[in-house]
């Protein structure tokens, strides 16, 4: 039995709630929020993060996210704010891919925990001025996702999950799968 079948059976005989799409995606880089979120009820327990990583690392090993250092208020639930958060802390730990990527709140002006278009726009640009007065090389703007794109749900709000969805997507473009 080939590793890929053997995690795929263990995720349906354990019953992990792990959706098949987060079974299709590249390994590394950071997941989306609902490839986490087994039973769909917008918040991850515990239990779903480990099932979840157990599928993409079988028998642990370094590197291994532990479901504490995500959990920001210590309820034992994530919700899609606390994983983005926690995504961008590991990424930075790493150095290199996610090095200084801004999390939604660097962006959210009103502190409402979403973004609408104008936000978002005026975000992007105090980010790119922010980092071009820093010597950085401003490389791929006309590449950078729309509002639209980001805005995977159409709803006309940028939420912390397709936030981190839209980064996670534009570091594989940039930058490959990350080693863990």
């Amino acid at each position: 039995m080939t590793p890929q079948i053997r995690m795929f059976t263990l995720a349906l005989g354990l019953g992990a709630g792990v959706s098949f799409t987060a079974l299709a995606q590249p390994m590394g880089g950071p997941m989306p929020f609902a490839a986490l979120d087994g039973d769909g009820n917008g918040l991850i327990s515990q239990q779903e993060f480990d099932a979840f990583h157990q599928t993409r690392r079988p028998g642990g090993g370094p590197g291994m996210p532990a479901f504490a250092d995500f959990d920001q208020d210590g309820d034992g639930q994530l919700t899609p704010a606390e994983l983005s958060a926690g995504q961008q802390a590991r990424m930075q730990q790493r150095g290199g891919m996610g090095r200084d990527m801004p999390d939604l709140a660097d962006f959210d002006r009103d502190g409402n925990g979403w973004l609408d278009e104008q936000e978002f726009y005026e975000g992007r640009g105090q980010r790119i001025a922010e980092r071009s007065q820093q010597g950085y090389m401003m490389r791929n703007l006309a590449s950078a996702p729309s509002f639209e794109e980001v805005d995977s749900n159409g709803d006309g709000r940028v939420d912390a999950e397709e936030f981190a969805a839209a980064q996670a997507q534009h570091q594989r473009q940039n930058w490959g799968p990350s080693p863990d």
